[in-house]
């Protein structure tokens, strides 16, 4: 769930989500209104940002995030509660005897290590007990839990962590989640790397062009373009790379250094100018490594493929980049 939310579904869609791109892929160096079959499969412009084209994902594609918030605090069979995705929220849940109690989640998660939970909403001097179930993610080592300021034995079932007690208003949860860069290599894709912090795959910072264009032009047929839509409100954009892009990397991670920055205003972290985090790294551009005849990224180059002279560059999350190259080749 954490790979498709935080690192494939955001940048499928326009940062106001009010278009969509039917594939977006690891490695895309273009977003275009073009054909791009036999590449893919599918034949007609399914890359360019449409307001209109996918009629099933325009449809459906609003649903992402409330559905994501929507399952963050569950209910228990034993009357309990189980928070097994973590966001900012606060929830009202019935537990024990039909006491309700407010949880109050403060987090960042996925770009911070730290979740804290708040009781409160219990009636003036009454306590609930009841258990609490925490998902502790397979991503990390060493995660600490506390409560009150008191560290909890964490003993992990099944991805859970049950926490059984008597709670009252006041009682704080502090998760703290190690995150640490990883890599993982694609043996079936040239050994290709993928560099990931906690939950987040990273991706090169690619400078993206936005061009505007009618939707009417670049509707792909099971569009049914409402003829009262204004095509000026709802325009199509294609994307471009403005930097260069075929840079293999030097995956030593001990190399590498992760940066944050502040919290987006908008509260919206998936883009190039929201994303609190960075990973400064180093690579070298690949000669000869560019589009195909179709306009698709080539596949990665050989091994022994002349690089260049070895540069700084960024990555930032892929939930964040429109334009990604997410598996490089490696260069050590």
């Amino acid at each position: 769930l954490e790979d498709v939310a935080f690192n494939d579904y955001p940048a499928a869609l326009t940062e106001d989500m009010r278009a969509l791109r039917y594939l977006t892929c690891p490695n895309q160096v273009q977003a275009d209104s073009n054909n791009h079959n036999p590449g893919v499969d599918n034949g007609g412009p399914f890359f360019c940002m449409n307001p209109f084209s996918s009629r099933c994902c325009q449809h459906n594609h609003s649903m992402g995030w409330p559905y994501y918030a929507e399952n963050l605090v569950l209910a228990s069979a034993d009357g309990g509660a189980a928070l097994l995705i973590y966001g900012d929220c606060t929830a009202k849940v019935k537990v024990a005897d039909g006491q309700e109690v407010l949880l109050d989640e403060q987090t960042h998660y996925p770009f911070s290590e730290d979740i804290k939970v708040t009781i409160s909403g219990l009636k003036k001097k009454t306590t609930a007990t009841f258990p609490l179930y925490l998902r502790i993610p397979t991503w990390t080592e060493g995660a600490h839990i506390t409560v009150n300021g008191k560290t909890v034995d964490c003993k992990v079932r099944r991805g859970l962590l049950r926490i059984n007690r008597e709670w009252g208003n006041g009682d704080e949860i502090c998760l703290h989640f190690p995150m640490r860069l990883t890599k993982r290599v694609w043996t079936l894709n040239k050994n290709s790397v993928s560099i990931n912090y906690g939950p987040l795959t990273m991706s090169l910072k690619i400078k993206e062009r936005y061009d505007e264009k009618d939707s009417r032009e670049t509707a792909i047929g099971d569009s049914h373009w409402q003829a009262t839509a204004d095509p000026s409100k709802w325009p199509t954009y294609e994307i471009y790379a403005d930097s260069p892009w075929n840079y293999a990397l030097h995956d030593n991670l001990k190399g590498m250094k992760v940066e944050f920055g502040t919290w987006p205003e908008n509260n919206y972290p998936w883009s190039h100018e929201g994303t609190p985090l960075t990973i400064k790294a180093r690579g070298a551009r690949v000669e000869g490594w560019g589009q195909d005849a179709t306009g698709l990224c080539q596949i990665l180059p050989n091994a022994d493929a002349p690089r260049g002279k070895t540069e700084n560059i960024t990555l930032i999350p892929m939930g964040a980049a429109r334009l990604r190259i997410s598996a490089f080749p490696p260069m050590r």
